[in-house]
């Protein structure tokens, strides 16, 4: 019987996973099932996974208490992602566009701020003396040799010359270049030696607001988040990934799990770094991925999983990232989902803002207090400038797309990253903040570059609740 089963999947291109036959297998006639399933259906899945199977034959029952793939689909909306949107051609025009796009998404933020009452243009305020506020672009900073500031600001009417004192409240603000700023000030006249100059006293962000408590969730269940597994690299902790399989199958703490959150670098790849070859076990980009699906289609097919792409997938390395080509989501299971980086989800009521992590590096070499080791600090400054690259033409490239998806337009409850295999998570407001683990351990590439990393972790939480725990299995 077995054997004809093949053969009629085989006519149609594709194969069972396990957890597909274990289900069939439970069946009465199941001979008769791939033969209709064969007959009915004009398409069928590689592989062909037990939700889909499963959907088939419990089609037409009122009271199904099973959790399709498809089920689970429609409780998964994609509020912002690039893929298939992508504007970008590489001209001059797209650079424009890009940081208008910046600049108005967050005007719009800074707009709803009650500080922001009275703002004018730099058109305005250039030709009247006195106090003013303007909501503007920050240009190139520096340091006199007194120790003040002097920074460009800009908006859509024009520029003026920025003059921060030492002893002002706006000294300590860590401006970065391209952020957009509400500031106060007073304007001081040029003469024939000096250009006009804003000297300012306060600097206001976009910001968060401090709501008190968000509302509870009617989420039944759980999510969980791991990231960077780099699968082919020798330094992938195998025996970790087992004890996390064997866990996930069959410990009752891993039964509530709905939702597996993947925060990108899948796969290692290919020349990402010096010499990577001489640290891989899988030297071809194609079989690391038909690697990744097998070692995810051991996850219970009932547990959604959402993969964001990272600097080491096969996609475009500047961000906006789209989501994994076609050829590679077609390797996978049906309960695994593929979004692009960054991604902005909205799962079952619940907001999630999906970002693998690149700038973390930038932030990290340009505020003192921001370091690889504690992920969260720089995930607060992208929430305080509600943008996930603030600084452009630093070590993360960014796509200049008509419209800038890097902007943190609504506050998520969930805001996850992944990059610097470090597992940390904190609450910033009423935002829980996750840099998820990673699945490698310390390659020499990393061991030149001092990276620590802290890996084997997953982080599990429930957002009715809002409570996190972490498991480790190294």
């Amino acid at each position: 019987m077995r054997e004809r089963i093949i053969q009629r999947l085989t006519e149609r291109n594709t194969l069972m996973t396990p957890n597909a036959w274990d289900y069939l297998d439970r069946q009465e006639n199941p001979s008769d099932i791939i033969d209709e399933m064969v007959e009915e259906k004009k398409d069928l899945p590689f592989p062909l996974g037990r939700d889909v199977l499963r959907s088939f034959v419990e089609k037409g029952k009122d009271d199904d208490e099973s959790s399709s793939t498809q089920d689970l689909e429609v409780s998964i909306e994609i509020l912002s992602d690039i893929t298939g949107e992508s504007t970008c051609t590489g001209q001059l025009d797209d650079f424009v566009d890009y940081f208008s796009s910046r600049y108005e998404k967050l005007r719009a933020v800074i707009s709803k701020r009650r500080e922001s009452q009275g703002a004018m243009d730099i058109n305005t305020i250039k030709k009247r003396k006195g106090e003013g506020k303007v909501i503007a672009m920050v240009g190139d900073i520096y340091s006199t040799s007194n120790g003040n500031k002097v920074l460009k600001l800009e908006d859509p009417t024009g520029h003026i010359k920025g003059f921060i004192s030492q002893d002002s409240e706006a000294y300590d603000a860590d401006l970065l270049g391209d952020e957009v700023v509400l500031a106060e000030g007073s304007v001081w006249e040029g003469d024939g030696d000096y250009d006009v100059t804003f000297n300012i006293d306060k600097i206001v962000r976009p910001g968060v607001p401090k709501i008190s408590q968000k509302k509870k969730k009617d989420f039944e269940g759980k999510m969980a988040f791991l990231g960077d597994l780099h699968v082919g690299s020798e330094a992938f902790i195998d025996d970790a990934w087992e004890h996390f399989i064997d866990w996930i199958k069959n410990d009752e703490g891993a039964q509530s799990i709905r939702y597996l959150i993947i925060s990108g670098d899948l796969v290692d790849g290919i020349g990402i770094y010096p010499n990577q070859e001489d640290e891989l076990t899988i030297k071809n980009i194609y079989e690391q991925y038909e690697e990744m699906a097998r070692m995810l289609s051991e996850i219970p097919e009932d547990i959604q999983i959402i993969a964001i792409p990272g600097n080491h997938d096969i996609v475009r390395n500047p961000e906006p990232q789209p989501s994994l080509p076609e050829e590679i989501q077609d390797m996978f299971s049906d309960n695994v989902r593929f979004v692009g980086n960054p991604s902005f989800l909205d799962i079952e009521g619940v907001k999630l803002l999906l970002y693998h992590g690149n700038s973390i590096n930038d932030l990290s070499d340009l505020i003192y207090e921001v370091s690889s080791d504690n992920p969260v600090r720089a995930m607060k400054e992208m929430m305080k400038r509600r943008h996930l690259v603030p600084v452009y033409g630093k070590k993360t490239p960014i796509a200049p797309e008509e419209e800038d998806h890097l902007v943190i337009d609504e506050v998520p409850d969930i805001f996850v990253t992944g990059h610097v295999h470090h597992t940390e998570i904190e609450k910033y407001h009423d935002t829980i903040l996750i840099n998820s683990s990673t699945w490698q351990d310390q390659t020499d590439y990393q061991k030149m570059r001092d990276i620590q990393p802290d890996p084997g972790k997953l982080v599990v939480l429930n957002p009715s609740s809002r409570k996190v725990t972490i498991q480790s299995f190294v």
